[in-house]
């Protein structure tokens, strides 16, 4: 713990662990935001309902990546 209250934020921020996280992060919020267009892509509606397995599927698979990404910033 003491390691991450060693380094200044450009040192931490530099890391590869690090950086591979923030893109993780953006992989994840980006498809989290874009999952109800994906949805139409895919099904070619003009409408999505709430329930439906496909927008569902891609929130709970943006959700794993945003979860990892925070596991990969904190282990070192």
């Amino acid at each position: 713990m003491s390691l991450l209250l060693d380094n200044n934020i450009w040192e931490r921020l530099s890391q590869p662990n690090v950086l591979t996280g923030i893109i993780l992060l953006v992989v994840g919020m980006l498809v989290a935001l874009f999952a109800k267009k994906i949805t139409k892509l895919i099904r070619k509606t003009e409408k999505v309902e709430a329930n439906d397995r496909i927008l569902l599927s891609l929130k709970a698979f943006a959700l794993v990546v945003i979860l990892a990404s925070l596991i990969v910033m904190i282990i070192e």
